[in-house]
C-alpha cells in the first residue's frame, strides 16, 4: 500500500475501544523482555531474512533461464518463484526498525498500487535508476506482479522478453540486494545493532523492545487496511477499489494475506520456523497475568487469531473475487482485525507499559 496513503490512515483512524473496559495486571511486572528480542531475533527475523535471501536469489536465477529460453515453462518457473519471495516478504515485513535499508525496506518492495505508467516509462529508458523517487511506485514486488502477470501468456513473454527486459533484470536486481542487505545487517551485527537488539532489557521509548512492539502492531494495522480495508472500500463509504489490492495481476493475495497473519500470530507466540513455542508476547502476558474486564487476555488475543485463521481459510479467488461474493464474510474478517489492532494497540500495550511512538499517542 502506498505508505502516505495508508499511514495517514492509521494516525487518524480511532480505535473505539470502550474505556469502561479495565486492563489489569495481577502480578508485579520483573519480567526480563531481553527473553523475547533475543528469541524473535535468533529465530524469527534472522531466518526469515535468510529466507527472503535466498528465496530471491532464486528469482534471480530463474529471470537468467527465462532468459536463456523464454518458454512456456520457464515464464511459469518465474511466476511461481515471485509468488515464493512475495510471500516470505510477508513474514519479514513487521521489521521496520534498525538501519536506513530496513526502514524502508517495505516501501522499496512492497508499495502498492503500483503506478502502471510509470513502469512503462521505465520500459522506456535504456538504463532506469529504479531507486530514484521517480520510479518509488514502480518497483518491488508489485511491479514484478505487473510485468510477470498482466495479459495473457503471449504478451507476457513478449514483454519480458522486450519492452520490460531491462526493467525486469533491475527491479529483481534492487530486491535481491535489498534482502541481502537487510540479512546481512542483522547476521553480521552491523553497527552493533544486533548485540545492542538482544541485550537491552529496556522498554522505553527507542529501545529495542519499544521498537518491537511498535514495528509489529504497526505491520498488524497494515494487514488490516492495506490487505483488507482499502480494497473492500472501508475508507470509501464502503465503496469496494479493486485496484488497491495487493497482487492484482497474478490474483493470489489471498495467499498473502494468510501468509501475513500466519506470521504475525507466530510472532505473538514467538515460535520459531518449524512451529516450536518459544519466548513471545503471549509468555509476558501470562507472567503479567493479565486480564481485560476479568478474561484472560492473552486468551483473548489468540482467539481472535484462531478467528481470523478459520474465516480466511474459508475465502476463494482472490480478494476482489471475494469482496464481491462473500461480502458478509470480508467485513467480519475486517471486524476481527479491527478488535485485534485494540487488544494489542491499546491493552497489550498498557500491560507491557510501552508507548506507542508511530502515532501521537492519545490514547485510543
Amino acid at each position: 500500500m502506498r505508505l502516505k496513503l495508508i499511514l495517514t490512515i492509521i494516525t487518524t483512524a480511532p480505535l473505539f475501544w470502550s474505556c469502561g473496559e479495565k486492563t489489569t495486571n495481577n502480578n508485579t511486572d520483573n519480567y526480563d523482555v531481553t527473553k523475547i528480542l533475543k528469541n524473535v531475533a535468533d529465530n524469527i527475523i534472522i531466518p526469515q531474512y535468510a529466507d527472503l535471501k535466498e528465496s530471491t536469489n532464486e528469482l534471480n536465477s530463474q529471470l537468467n533461464n527465462f532468459k536463456i529460453d523464454n518458454s512456456s515453462a520457464n515464464l511459469l518457473a518465474l511466476q511461481n518463484q515471485h509468488k515464493e519471495a512475495y510471500t516470505y516478504w510477508q513474514n519479514c515485513s513487521f521489521v521496520n526498525f534498525g538501519n536506513i535499508n530496513i526502514q524502508t525496506l517495505a516501501s522499496s518492495l512492497n508499495t502498492y498500487p503500483t503506478d502502471t505508467a510509470n513502469i512503462h516509462n521505465a520500459f522506456k529508458e535504456s538504463d532506469p535508476n529504479l531507486e530514484s523517487a521517480t520510479y518509488s511506485d514502480a518497483i518491488g514486488f508489485p511491479g514484478l506482479d505487473y510485468v510477470l502477470f498482466e495479459g495473457d501468456e503471449t504478451k507476457q513473454i513478449d514483454r519480458l522478453s522486450n519492452e520490460a527486459a531491462t526493467y525486469l533484470n533491475k527491479n529483481i536486481d534492487l530486491i535481491n540486494s535489498k534482502a541481502i542487505s537487510a540479512y546481512d545487517y542483522w547476521k553480521n551485527n552491523t553497527d552493533e545493532y544486533y548485540s545492542n537488539f538482544v541485550t537491552t532489557n529496556s522498554k522505553a521509548s527507542g529501545s529495542a523492545f519499544s521498537e518491537l512492539i511498535n514495528g509489529y502492531i504497526q505491520d498488524v494495522e497494515l494487514l488490516k487496511n492495506g490487505q483488507v480495508g482499502f480494497p473492500a472500500g472501508k475508507f470509501t463509504l464502503n465503496t469496494p477499489q479493486p485496484e488497491q489490492a495487493e497482487a492484482l495481476f497474478g490474483k493470489y493475495n489471498i495467499d498473502l494475506l494468510k501468509a501475513h497473519l500466519s506470521n504475525l500470530k507466530r510472532v505473538f507466540k514467538g515460535e520459531d520456523l518449524y512451529g516450536n513455542d518459544r519466548e513471545g508476547f503471549d509468555d509476558y502476558l501470562k507472567y503479567l497475568k493479565t486480564t481485560r474486564s476479568g478474561k484472560d487476555l492473552n486468551e483473548l488475543i489468540l482467539g481472535v487469531f484462531d478467528d481470523l485463521e478459520t474465516k480466511t481459510s474459508q475465502l476463494t479467488g482472490d480478494i476482489n473475487t471475494a469482496i464481491a461474493n462473500q461480502t458478509e464474510l470480508v467485513d467480519e474478517i475486517y471486524a476481527k482485525t479491527k478488535e485485534l489492532v485494540a487488544y494489542l494497540k491499546v491493552d497489550m500495550v498498557t500491560a507491557f507499559g510501552v508507548q506507542i511512538t508511530y502515532i501521537d499517542n492519545d490514547g485510543d
